[in-house]
């Protein structure tokens, strides 16, 4: 899914050897390896912003009627109800983490920085998938 987001466009950065291999498309990002740090940066901020997101998201698909009685129920489990919209708030917030972990992948790769990136974005993903089980 998040190939598909950025696919087709490449990043490089401008001031360093690996720049004259750009994509055969020409398409994509390039700026020097201090705006790309700098951005590299900002992404991971985000990124660790939006893991704390999930983890507080996990109780708002789980939450639990305040009473038996028909209308809590409905507005809780029902369409529309309170575990519902949490369910897809958790979904948006997987969307935005896949985003941010891609853009982060090709930012460091563009930077020669990928074995650090790799080993972040899979210990992010551990920590998510064993807070949401």
């Amino acid at each position: 899914m998040t190939d598909a987001i950025f696919s087709g466009v490449g990043f490089w950065a401008t001031d360093m050897p690996s720049a004259a291999s750009r994509p055969a498309s020409g398409q994509g990002f390039a700026m020097s390896s201090a705006e790309m740090r700098a951005m590299l940066k900002k992404a991971g901020i985000q990124k660790d912003t939006i893991v704390e997101q999930m983890r507080a998201a996990e109780g708002l698909s789980q939450a639990k009627p305040p009473a038996e009685e028909p209308v809590s129920r409905q507005a809780v489990l029902g369409p529309n109800g309170v575990n519902e919209a949490g369910r897809y708030y958790q979904g948006h917030l997987q969307y935005q983490l896949d985003y941010y972990l891609e853009l982060i992948r090709r930012l460091s790769q563009a930077l020669g920085i990928t074995e650090a990136a790799d080993r972040n974005a899979a210990d992010s993903t551990k920590t998510i998938k064993g807070s949401l089980e």
